[in-house]
């Protein structure tokens, strides 16, 4: 393992974004990387995601991990093209942003790379494939619901190489219509608005938090098994029902709980997560797990 102080002041310079890796797993990252994805350290990273690779974002000419032969390293790949191959990756504050990536192999190490991004976000052609993509919903400003499904991909994806836990959770503000029908929709967006911004700071930097469409929202939640949702989800019901906002209309949330399993093929963890929130919702203002 590198613990060359000086390695690691230099890297530190570099203004681009960099890590070192084996190919399977992040050992380093400098300063740019980190604060790219809101992170304060390495092991905050390295809890993220096990490989840098699963915060590719798959679109069009992008790398995909589906590029690679059978047992090939996505580093060894990119070091064979030596240029021109891009990714995409979130930042900390859901922007969309392109990088093209460099290899380069750390020789005194056997199977160590350094890996830099360079941001080509700027270049016309590559912000309007970005603009396409929509990663956030205009009106709460959280992920939206293709790249969440894209995201959850890549969850599952790490899920099955490092059997960690993984759940979800699906909310529904309860009788939102009525909202709607008493105070107008610019009242029922202003709740939308104010109800993401209050979930957002009681979950963690790691979860993953979307618009499912209208009032319904979706959760997933790395490295938690479904009695850990179930307690976030409890959490969340009681920090909705005690908010007050002088300026905004009294809301519950329903909430329907899942654990993502091995065995879960395509759409299967939403059908039960789904199934949860319509039990929970026979009653309002409640958490049910399947």
């Amino acid at each position: 393992m590198i613990n060359n102080s000086t390695f690691l002041t230099t890297i530190d310079i570099i203004p681009n974004p960099l890590i070192v890796t084996n190919g399977e797993k992040i050992l380093l990252s400098n300063k740019s990387f980190l604060e790219f994805l809101g992170l304060e350290s390495l092991e905050e990273l390295q809890t993220l995601c096990k490989c840098v690779c699963h915060l590719f974002i798959e679109y069009e000419d992008f790398f995909s991990l589906k590029d690679l032969k059978e047992g090939e390293l996505w580093v060894d790949y990119i070091y064979k093209k030596k240029n021109g191959v891009k990714v995409s990756m979130v930042s900390s504050q859901g922007e969309g942003k392109a990088f093209e990536v460099s290899v380069g192999k750390l020789e005194e190490y056997e199977k160590m790379y350094v890996v830099i991004f360079t941001d080509i976000t700027s270049l016309e052609s590559e912000r309007k494939i970005l603009e396409k993509l929509a990663y956030k919903d205009p009106l709460t400003d959280i992920y939206n619901r293709q790249i969440f499904n894209t995201m959850l991909t890549q969850a599952y994806s790490d899920k099955q190489r490092n059997g960690d836990k993984l759940s979800l959770i699906m909310l529904d503000i309860d009788h939102f219509k009525q909202v709607n029908d008493k105070y107008g929709h610019d009242m029922g967006d202003k709740v939308l608005i104010e109800f993401t911004k209050l979930i957002n700071k009681h979950i963690r930097s790691s979860d993953i938090f979307a618009r499912w469409g209208g009032e319904e929202f979706i959760i997933l939640l790395p490295k938690a098994d479904i009695d850990a949702a179930y307690r976030k989800a409890e959490e969340l019901r009681l920090l909705v029902e005690n908010f007050e906002d002088p300026y905004l209309p009294k809301i519950t949330i329903s909430l329907g709980v899942a654990e993502i399993t091995d065995d879960d093929k395509e759409r299967s963890c939403f059908k039960r997560a789904d199934k949860a929130l319509y039990k929970a919702k026979e009653t309002r203002n409640k958490v049910v797990k399947l």
